[in-house]
């Protein structure tokens, strides 16, 4: 049996006011989720800031930041650190034909099982899935073994529209609700049905506030990091895939991976909930200026420490 679509309007899925809005309040209602202005010109960057290693740095500080629009400095006026909101994760999974869903040791379930194990109780998680379409499976829940359970709706099968599905994902996720979020994209990152190119949806994913994680599991062959790598003369389709996944997530602040086995989908997902459990929220007003794409840059005044955000905006019409 197919998963059920949420919604679905001239083949679209639109997950708004269902996979987004849905799923059971937090646990600890005393939780407050920072809000900053609701003023439509606000720009919001979510920022996650690591060492030389890679490793997130939880206690900066907002005088240790520093951002510019198009090269030139800007104040902020809003920020919020780390843990202070729950997050609110869409797990986008590839359920094309040439996926395997069942447990194995670098298999998406497995991906998922590690992610959600490692975040928090009051975390809320959608999962969604994608063959030649895109579809809800489980409501935003804090009851993350409805995630689990709704991966016996993922049955492989048909053709793989893995940018259109990106798309429609971090554009949903983008204009529902505040605080700490991001798309997690499960998939072997061969796209074959989408109707739009990854260069548009690239353009469009640099200008939302949603980091984008995307982990690329493969076969040990098409695996760089495996001595059975075969792609150093001739890239196979899942080694160009990957490549695209990287640039999506550079583009919005998040990161890319390539596993083939369950030491490197263990690495994968501690560095995702790592970054995701500091994500820090950085808002200010933009200046006067003409329409079109508009470059943000953070950086930091601490020593041996880079900061990882979306790479620009376009300004409200």
């Amino acid at each position: 049996m197919r998963a059920r679509r949420w919604r679905d309007v001239g083949g679209a899925v639109l997950l708004g006011t269902t996979l987004l809005a849905g799923g059971a309040p937090a646990r600890g209602g005393d939780q407050v989720v920072p809000r900053f202005s609701s003023r439509t010109e606000l720009v919001v960057l979510s920022a996650i800031a690591v060492d030389k290693r890679g490793r997130p740095v939880t206690d900066l500080r907002r005088g240790e930041f520093s951002l510019r629009e198009d090269g030139r400095p800007q104040p902020i006026q809003h920020f919020s650190e780390g843990r202070e909101s729950p997050a609110r994760v869409l797990l986008l999974v590839d359920a094309s034909g040439s996926m395997i869903t069942t447990p194995t040791a670098s298999s998406p379930i497995m991906a998922a099982r590690q992610l959600l194990y490692a975040l928090d109780p009051t975390d809320q998680i959608a999962l969604a899935g994608f063959d030649h379409h895109y579809f809800g499976v489980v409501q935003f829940t804090t009851d993350h073994a409805k995630i689990l359970k709704g991966f016996s709706e993922l049955k492989p099968f048909g053709a793989t529209a893995l940018h259109d599905a990106l798309d429609k994902g971090a554009s949903d996720l983008a204009f529902h609700g505040e605080g700490r979020r991001a798309v997690v994209v499960l998939t072997d990152g061969v796209d074959t049905a989408s109707q739009q190119s990854a260069e548009n949806v690239i353009g469009r994913s640099k200008a939302l506030d949603v980091p984008i994680y995307a982990i690329s599991v493969v076969s040990v062959l098409d695996d760089p990091d495996s001595e059975h790598f075969t792609g150093k003369e001739l890239q196979a389709a899942a080694t160009i895939g990957s490549q695209v996944l990287a640039r999506y997530a550079s583009m919005s602040g998040g990161a890319a991976f390539v596993v083939s086995d369950f030491a490197g989908l263990k690495q994968a997902t501690d560095t995702i909930v790592g970054e995701l459990k500091h994500q820090y929220r950085l808002g200010y007003d933009p200046p006067p200026g003409p329409s079109g794409f508009r470059r943000v840059e953070v950086t930091t005044t601490r020593k041996g420490v880079s900061v990882k955000t979306r790479s620009g905006y376009v300004p409200q019409s």
